[in-house]
């Protein structure tokens, strides 16, 4: 009995993962067909970022809980599928701020749960010093985000970056899904050793 439920249960995970991965795939296939090459590079480079999570536990071998592979494959697909591709970015305001707090949350959460964890490559940090870390680690990745929409604006004449206020907000957002990312992380933590 718990056989099959537990296969249903993988099934039904692995079913919601393939879904993921199509609607990554959409954006890229529809703007290769358009002849939009710009839209397709910055398309591929979603695609490979749901395909480095499976590549990234077979190099490192330290598998990723299913709900935060779940959660990392959800941001591509809100960002690009949702955010880019259906223009949630133009048509729904706050859309932007609320990726960057949804994204630097699950960030400092992946970083954590890697981070406590012995890896091939390195052994587990404290619980303190994985979230302190996590924390760093996310809000630098926001700090890359926005230096690839600039030189992306710069190159092809986008308009990534609406401007000094937009920028700054977006970093402020990371900040926050950061730290409320490590007081979750303190929670679970915390309840692991009860």
């Amino acid at each position: 009995m718990r056989h099959v439920e537990a296969e249903r249960k993988f099934s039904l995970s692995r079913t919601v993962e393939m879904f993921f991965s199509i609607l990554l795939l959409v954006p890229f296939v529809a703007s290769l067909l358009f002849g939009r090459l710009v839209q397709s590079i910055g398309y591929f480079v979603y695609v490979f970022a749901d395909r480095f999570i499976d590549i990234y536990e077979r190099i490192v071998r330290q598998e990723l809980s299913d709900g935060l592979r779940k959660l990392l494959k959800l941001h591509l697909v809100l960002h690009s599928f949702f955010g880019h591709f259906l223009r949630f970015y133009d048509l729904v305001p706050l859309w932007d701020k609320a990726l960057h707090f949804f994204g630097s949350f699950i960030i400092a959460c992946t970083f954590c749960f890697v981070l406590s964890q012995d890896s091939k490559y390195w052994s587990a940090l404290g619980e303190r010093l994985s979230r302190f870390v996590s924390f760093l680690l996310a809000n630098f990745a926001g700090v890359l985000w926005e230096i690839s929409e600039f030189i992306a604006d710069k190159l092809f004449s986008l308009n990534a970056q609406r401007g000094l206020d937009d920028t700054m907000f977006d970093l402020i957002f990371n900040i926050f899904g950061s730290y409320f990312a490590i007081r979750f992380a303190e929670k679970l933590f915390r309840e692991r050793k009860v």
